[in-house]
C-alpha cells in the first residue's frame, strides 16, 4: 500500500523533467498568424501594364479619289486663238512608297470643258457657239514628302506621260465647220498637296496642280474646207492649273 501512494508523486517529477529539458510546445508552427486585412486590398501585380493597342503603321500602297476646279491659259494658233473654258476636274491615283518619304504614283485626270474659236479673220471665221473638249491625262511620276508632323504631311510631286486632247466638231459664223483632230501628246505635271491623316489609313487631301501639254512639232488642230488647217506650232500651247481636293486610302 505504501508502494502504491508514491505513484503519483513519481508521474508528477518525470513530466516536470520532460517539460524543463524540450520547453513548451510552440504556440504555431511559423509563428502568431498575421492579422487579417478590412475588406479586399490591391491584387497581387507581376511587373506587366496594360496599355492601349500600339497604333497601326500606315501600309505602303495609297489610292486616292479627288475632284476639283482648272483654269486654262488660250491656246494660240496660225489663224486665231483656242480660248479653252475653266472646268470641273476629276481624277484618281496609286501610289506606293518606296521608301520614307519617298514614293512612286500612277495617275488619271479627266477634264470635260469647252472651247471657242476666236479668229484673226484671216484665213477662217470665228465660231459660232462653243464646242465641248475631252482631256484624258495619263501620267506617271514620283511624289516626295519631306515631313510629316504628327497627322499632317505636305507632298511635292512631277509626273511624265501623255494627254489625249479630244475637241468636237467646231460651227463657224458662215456656217461651216472645222473637223477636230484627236491629239495624242507628251504632256507633263508639277504638284504641291497636303494630307491630313484622320486616322493611319484614311486621309483628306488638298493639292495645286499644273497640267501642261507638250508639242514637240507643228500639229493641225482642225482641219476645215480647201486643206486649210488650224494649227498649233511646237512648243507649249496652253497650261491649266488645277484645284483638287479628296480622300486617300493606305493599306
Amino acid at each position: 500500500m505504501r508502494s502504491i501512494r508514491w505513484i503519483p508523486l513519481l508521474v508528477v517529477a518525470v513530466s516536470s523533467v520532460a517539460w524543463a529539458q524540450y520547453g513548451p510546445p510552440p504556440p504555431y508552427p511559423y509563428g502568431a498568424p498575421p492579422p487579417q486585412p478590412q475588406g479586399y486590398g490591391p491584387g497581387p501585380t507581376y511587373g506587366q501594364t496594360y496599355g492601349p493597342p500600339p497604333e497601326r503603321q500606315r501600309g505602303r500602297i495609297e489610292l486616292s479619289g479627288f475632284a476639283g476646279y482648272q483654269f486654262s491659259t488660250d491656246a494660240g494658233t496660225c489663224c486665231g486663238t483656242i480660248v479653252i473654258d475653266g472646268s470641273g476636274i476629276y481624277g484618281a491615283s496609286l501610289a506606293y512608297q518606296i521608301r520614307q518619304g519617298y514614293g512612286v504614283e500612277l495617275s488619271w485626270f479627266y477634264v470635260p470643258t469647252n472651247l471657242f474659236f476666236r479668229s484673226n479673220g484671216l484665213v477662217f471665221p470665228g465660231s459660232q457657239s462653243k464646242s465641248s473638249l475631252t482631256e484624258n491625262w495619263i501620267q506617271i511620276g514620283g511624289v516626295y514628302s519631306p515631313i510629316r508632323a504628327g497627322k499632317i504631311e505636305p507632298y511635292f510631286t512631277v509626273s511624265a506621260g501623255m494627254v489625249i486632247i479630244s475637241p468636237d466638231t467646231a460651227h463657224l459664223t458662215d456656217g461651216s465647220t472645222l473637223t477636230p483632230n484627236t491629239q495624242v501628246e507628251f504632256a507633263f505635271t508639277v504638284g504641291l498637296g497636303l494630307k491630313f491623316w484622320v486616322t493611319p489609313q484614311i486621309a483628306i487631301r488638298a493639292e495645286f496642280r499644273t497640267l501642261v501639254p507638250v508639242y514637240f512639232t507643228g500639229t493641225s488642230f482642225y482641219v476645215g474646207t480647201g486643206g486649210a488647217g488650224v494649227g498649233l506650232s511646237g512648243g507649249l500651247p496652253y497650261a491649266q492649273f488645277a484645284f483638287t481636293g479628296g480622300a486617300t486610302f493606305a493599306f
